[in-house]
């Protein structure tokens, strides 16, 4: 096989698509990255061996592409078949590269491309890229018209045009376009609902669940992804006080915790008393329902881009449909409250106070602590509240002065493992401890339940906000005791004081911490890394979130009426006309200068001696065609016209060197129709 020249202007093509690619190949079939690489280099081959590939091959090779993303996804539209196989027969129209035209298409295909991944990936860095990337499809673009243009005299070769120059053309198209994206972005009316608005097929996502079995939490101490992002506006609580609230278990099957049938919808039976707080979250798409609650809501947000919630008894807030989409609201709610505290309905009792059969050893213990709480409480008044804290305190104390480890790497557990837990391992994460004390609980007849979500988080002082990641992951209890309600209680804070005081680094033993999370936490890293997350936190808010409401507050500060749809139309109209009387001002000097350009005077000269003679250069006719269409006419001027034309070309497309335009000004003044 012959040694392929790379020095050519079929470059200018594979490489700014295989930029705008590249990112697209992480998540496509690796035969399909694969063909298209295989695609390039056959381009390339032919380009040099002026070799045509036979239609029937590249019909054959087309319909393989679409019967593979068929069976690979089943279906070649949405946004993975779709873009799948868009991207093979991208590759595919390489061999078939007859026109300029062919090649502006397959171009107009990479800025579709382009902005479909998008819906993938809109983090800054990305977004950084792909801005690279188009600058590559603008200067391909203008490398495909200099290309058509610049023709070898002797050979009638496509010769690849100077990169400098081409990407400098480009970077100054990009400059001159960039005050009026930003002019649209800031002003054009926002839609309300997302930017990146199409469906979403889903996607595994690392994070909570709607259920709860040992060691499920402790995988996520192992994931660094941030859940979601809050600001307070009032003084913030303590950190041992930020237990974010999300799913509310209420069914054990043994093993497993979930809510095996949906809580009745009824008015939040909640009564605050004092310390109101207010924070707003922006939670980052995890493909669940739930959203994320500190305290007792005063009131939750009118509207959440189109997504419609409601709040259960349990505090448990849902969304009719699942969050794909980064989301920010705010909240006034109250830190300390009572949940439910007059009573609790017979069914809820019922199901709050429901165990499976096993686990005779916890039941016994929980025998135990009625007993002596009974004992203790004979002489006294009765008091179902103090005696209910006084079984709950004692399960606290048998967590706390009994041999029990705070542990990412517990072993397994049998079929009754909560009394595996309780009295033979005794070593676990968060869920074990949440677990068994419900159970506990329940066995002692104190209705109780399990509540998931995040604890604590990490504060970025550079943006005052606090950074909740999945390792926050927790689990903790919910007993109900008369006229208290509903009252959490963290088991593992008796066993691990420091997981609820200081994070969970603090409270794992030394040879468990996760290794990035020491380094990144303890070195000359961390500020660094808050500096980088304050950027994109700033992204994520003024250019994601960039949203109606958002829109509408940002103008509203510069002046009233421009956050009316009037107010917008008008300031597009106005800033668009300074921006157009700018242009002016700037293109009028150069479209002059151009007109007194030495080379194109010269070449004017040229034609008006042709003119003469008869031959007439037409107003939409390039110097190129123009010299092979007078080349057909008169054969024997076709040297010193190629010649001057080749000259003329490398003055107003390359670089303006003074022996081209002494030379060019020679042949003009020596040509003789």
């Amino acid at each position: 096989m012959p040694r392929i020249d790379f020095n050519t202007p079929l470059l200018w093509l594979i490489v700014p698509l295989a930029l705008v690619l590249a990112p697209h190949a992480l998540d496509l079939p690796i035969w399909i990255s694969l063909s298209w690489m295989i695609f390039a280099l056959l381009s390339l081959y032919s380009s040099q061996r002026k070799k045509t590939w036979p239609g029937w091959l590249k019909m054959l090779l087309s319909l393989a592409g679409v019967a593979g993303v068929l069976l690979q996804y089943g279906t070649v539209i949405g946004p993975q078949g779709g873009v799948a196989l868009l991207v093979f027969l991208s590759g595919a129209k390489l061999l078939e590269l007859q026109t300029t035209r062919d090649r502006l298409g397959l171009l107009f295909v990479g800025c579709f491309l382009l902005v479909a991944y998008f819906l993938n990936s809109q983090s800054l860095l990305m977004a950084a890229y792909m801005i690279i990337a188009a600058c590559g499809l603008v200067a391909a673009m203008i490398a495909n018209v200099l290309t058509s243009e610049h023709i070898n005299a002797q050979t009638s070769a496509q010769t690849a045009p100077e990169l400098r120059a081409t990407l400098g053309m480009a970077g100054r198209l990009w400059l001159q376009a960039l005050p009026l994206a930003l002019l649209l972005f800031l002003l054009f009316p926002r839609l309300q609902g997302p930017l990146w608005g199409l469906p979403q097929q889903g996607v595994a996502q690392s994070g909570l669940s709607d259920s709860m079995s040992p060691g499920d939490f402790g995988q996520l101490t192992l994931s660094d992804e941030i859940a979601f992002r809050v600001e307070f506006t009032t003084p913030p609580p303590s950190p041992s006080a930020l237990y974010w609230r999300g799913p509310v278990l209420w069914d054990f099957d043994g093993r497993t915790w979930q809510t095996r049938f949906a809580v009745p919808t009824t008015p939040v039976p909640g009564e605050a008393i004092g310390q109101p707080i207010t924070y707003a979250i922006t939670l980052e798409p995890h493909r669940q329902r739930w959203l994320f609650l500190l305290g007792l809501p005063r009131q939750l947000p009118d509207k959440l881009t189109s997504i419609e919630t409601t709040l259960g008894p349990d505090l448990q807030w849902l969304s009719k449909t699942a969050i794909t989409q980064r989301l920010r609201y705010q909240i006034d709610a109250d830190l300390n409250y009572r949940l439910e505290a007059n009573a609790l309905s017979t069914a809820t009792r019922s199901r709050t106070l429901a165990l499976p059969e096993g686990n005779p050893q916890a039941r016994a213990l929980a025998a135990q602590w009625v007993n002596r709480t009974a004992n203790q409480a004979a002489n006294q008044t009765a008091n179902q509240t103090a005696s209910g804290q006084a079984i709950v305190n004692q399960a606290l104390a048998y967590f706390r002065n009994e041999a029990f480890f705070y542990s990412l790497k517990p072993p397994l557990l049998g079929e009754n493992s909560v009394d595996d837990f309780l009295f033979v391992s005794r070593r676990g994460f968060c869920e074990h401890y949440a677990s068994a004390f419900v159970v506990l609980m329940r066995a002692a007849g104190i209705p109780a339940r399990v509540v998931t979500g995040y604890q604590g988080g990490e504060l970025n002082p550079l943006g005052d906000y606090w950074i909740v990641r999945q390792r926050d992951a927790h689990a903790w209890a919910e007993v109900w005791l008369p006229k208290l309600g509903w009252t959490r209680v963290d088991p593992t804070a008796a066993v691990a004081p420091n997981r609820v005081e200081r994070g969970l680094n603090a409270a794992l033993p030394a040879n468990e911490r996760p290794a990035g999370l020491m380094t990144l936490n303890t070195t000359w890293l961390l500020p660094l890394r808050q500096s980088w997350d304050l950027i994109n936190n700033q992204w994520n808010q003024w250019v994601l979130g960039y949203n109606q409401d958002r829109q509408r507050q940002f103008l509203a500060r510069l002046n009233p009426f421009l956050a009316t749809w009037q107010g917008m139309a008008w300031g597009l109209a106005a800033a668009g006309g300074v921006l157009l009387l700018i242009a002016s001002f700037w293109a009028i000097p150069r479209l002059a200068r151009v007109k007194r350009d030495p080379a194109s005077l010269l070449y004017t000269r040229f034609c008006r001696k042709l003119q003469r003679h008869g031959i007439v250069r037409g107003e939409a006719e390039g110097a190129a065609d123009f010299a092979q269409r007078v080349a057909q006419l008169r054969p024997e001027l076709a040297g010193p016209i190629h010649l001057i034309t080749q000259l003329y070309l490398g003055l107003r497309y390359g670089q303006a060197e003074a022996d081209r335009l002494v030379q060019l000004k020679q042949r003009v003044n020596a040509f003789k129709p």
